[in-house]
């Protein structure tokens, strides 16, 4: 899961300007990008070193962020797995390596790249981990007065321009506390900014902003991941031999092609006021189908994915140290895996998801609430052995959190969150066909220390 990590003082960003309206001056907004602050702008790096090199020069930096935490939690599967500790540490480092370039033009260029400390646990030599360093964003940019050219492994905008989450430190269980309680009871993100969205290589254009309003595109071939990946996740257009598990994640179909996301946003300022608004839409091809029947499982009829189309939408308004707003995500897509974005099963319905949230800021403190719901088609019933049609999916999440920046660079936060699942027929413990482990719930207080440089 991605962290969203909190400045001391933070902007709500509007296509790369900052309006005096939405200033934050208490960590209370996250980072849309999940980059460090002042690093990584849609347009490129901000801050030092920034786009105002002198022409003909490069700057090149690094930075990085080391976050502890220790939290009291608790979730149904506790007894299930054993005997379990109502209480845990966890820590992680991140490193963000870059260079920003003027050239002689005023064309501003540069690139960027995220190196995390995986969570694999524990190894038999020296503790350190069985995958010590993973490489998330990989990402170069060339900007000027047209606008912005970002690709490689990068958000897209809907991703870039996500509004009205309020989703601050550990919140909303798209920060770490999941990684704390057993898995099967940590509620699935259903927005569109994890890993399994910006961790596909894709061309993005972000255009300037006019009189408070700015777009951005966004193309991605595959589901590839990072690199260069063999021809089957790259080029396969449609599979006619073999088996697949469609609820397994992007496998076989179930893999969306040739994404195509456009997001536009609007903000502006009346007096103290602050409004910013959001709308896109994404749209996906698949696999084909060329004659695979059934699962893995089960030897049923042929099925095929559904071509994604989702709509996305999110609003946000603040006075003063007050803010209120809230984002809604809707289509057929099924976000059940790694990508919120994944195709659906053709017959299984659609999503919906919206989350809506406060957050109030007073000089170095802020406060933040929130609370968020999805209905998804979830497991697909054809995967698994056996009688019996699964029921949709409900997925709820909670937080309320304070926050308060104690030094340059520094910050400390408490969180409370609580989260639900429900499916009919399926248990989330076994991953298999029952009528038993059809609700999870998990709850925790993270107390979280955050150092950023």
């Amino acid at each position: 899961m991605r962290k969203s990590i909190l400045a001391v003082t933070t902007a709500l960003t509007i296509g790369g300007l900052t309006g005096a309206a939405f200033a934050q001056t208490a960590p209370t907004n996250p980072l849309i990008s999940g980059a460090p602050p002042l690093l990584f702008a849609p347009y490129g790096p901000s801050g030092a070193p920034s786009n105002g090199n002198e022409p003909g020069t490069v700057q090149s930096y690094v930075r990085g962020r080391l976050y502890f935490d220790a939290a009291i939690m608790s979730d149904s599967a506790d007894k299930l797995a054993g005997r379990s500790a109502p209480y845990s540490m966890g820590e992680a480092a991140r490193i963000f390596w870059g260079f920003a370039g003027t050239a002689a033009s005023g064309l501003n260029y540069g690139a960027y790249i995220e190196v995390r400390q995986n969570a694999g646990g524990v190894s038999a030599v020296a503790n350190t981990g069985t995958a010590t360093l993973i490489m998330r964003r990989e990402q170069g940019y060339v900007s000027g007065k047209w606008g912005a050219l970002r690709f490689g492994i990068t958000d897209d905008p809907m991703a870039l321009f996500m509004t009205g989450l309020f989703e601050n430190g550990d919140s909303m269980w798209n920060g770490d506390l999941g990684g704390l309680v057993h898995g099967a009871t940590v509620p699935n993100w259903p927005f569109a900014e994890n890993s399994g969205g910006y961790g596909n290589t894709k061309v993005v254009y972000l255009s300037p902003r006019w009189n408070g309003f700015d777009f951005g595109l966004s193309f991605q071939p595959s589901m590839s991941g990072s690199g260069y990946p063999d021809a089957t996740a790259t080029r396969t257009t449609s599979l006619n031999s073999g088996t697949f598990i469609g609820s397994a994640g992007a496998t076989g179909l179930a893999r969306a092609r040739n994404q195509i996301i456009a997001e536009g946003r609007y903000g502006t300022e009346i007096g103290p006021v602050g409004i910013v608004g959001t709308f896109g839409i994404a749209t996906a091809g698949t696999v084909k189908n060329g004659g695979l029947t059934g699962t893995t499982v089960q030897g049923g009829a042929q099925y095929s994915y559904r071509n994604v189309l989702a709509f996305d939408a999110g609003a946000q308004l603040k006075y003063g140290g007050f803010a209120f707003g809230g984002h809604l995500v809707t289509g057929a897509i099924n976000p059940n895996g790694a990508n919120n974005l994944l195709p659906v099963k053709q017959g299984s319905g659609s999503t919906t998801a919206f989350v809506v949230g406060a957050s109030y800021a007073v000089g170095s403190w802020g406060f933040s609430t929130a609370y968020w719901n999805s209905l998804t088609p979830g497991a697909y019933s054809e995967d698994f052995a056996g009688p019996g049609t699964f029921g949709k999916r409900k997925e709820t999440g909670m937080n309320v959190e304070a926050t308060y920046g104690y030094a340059p660079g520094a910050s400390i936060s408490l969180t409370y969150e609580y989260g639900s699942r429900h499916q009919a027929g399926y248990n989330f413990y076994t991953a298999s066909r029952s009528t038993a482990g059809n609700n999870t719930k998990a709850q925790g207080l993270i107390l979280t220390n955050y150092f950023q440089w």
